[in-house]
């Protein structure tokens, strides 16, 4: 007979997601043992493997996870806004916010998606590449010029990207700068171009 699961099941299995993406961003995949998780998460490596088989559980998990949560909202989206510039406004603020409090997985994601088994990881950079495609048919939609030409479609929804995928490096969601602001700054910026964009902070203490 299978084991009853408890009430708390699925939050604790979610605690132990968010401590062990804190120790996978802080130490990497690879240097971390069982032993860390359970010392992060304040418990035995028996109870640990009563929520997870393994380590590499754990890490498919935490990344299925990330990435549906992205993914979930994108679909939506598509169908709750028809201007493009609103689409990738609304769109970037959910991947900011989605950032701001998963900022560890995200980490995880960017730089330990290599030690997933291949088949899952296929799977993953899947849905991944539906992340790459919304992106990037709303700018064909905002520049219908280009959609004959793939390098350069494929080259600006990278350049998007790669415009906040990296904000973990530097960018505090409790600093001065709301995750909102931040997601419409880059879109300005991405769309309109630098020089035209007005200064959000100045505006405010005009205010």
């Amino acid at each position: 007979m299978a084991r009853t699961r408890s009430a708390e099941y699925e939050n604790i299995q979610d605690l132990i997601l968010d401590r062990t993406a804190t120790v996978f961003a802080r130490k990497g995949y690879a240097a971390t043992s069982i032993g860390d998780i359970a010392e992060a998460c304040e418990c035995s490596k028996s109870r640990l493997y009563h929520y997870f088989d393994s380590k590499e559980a754990i890490l498919t998990e935490m990344l299925t996870g990330h990435v549906e949560l992205l993914l979930t909202q994108c679909r939506k989206m598509l169908y709750g806004f028809q201007d493009p510039t609103e689409r990738l406004r609304q769109l970037t603020r959910h991947f900011m916010e989605v950032y701001a409090v998963s900022r560890d997985r995200h980490v995880v994601l960017l730089t330990c998606l290599e030690f997933l088994p291949a088949d899952k990881r296929e799977i993953l950079v899947a849905k991944q590449r539906e992340l790459l495609a919304y992106v990037r048919d709303i700018l064909l939609q905002l520049r219908p010029d280009l959609a004959s030409n793939t390098v350069m479609a494929r080259l600006d929804t990278m350049l998007f990207y790669g415009m906040i995928n990296w904000t973990y490096t530097w960018y505090r969601a409790d600093g001065e700068v709301s995750p909102d602001v931040l997601s419409d700054r880059v879109v300005d910026m991405f769309i309109n171009g630098y020089a035209s964009i007005d200064n959000p902070m100045l505006k405010g203490a005009a205010e």
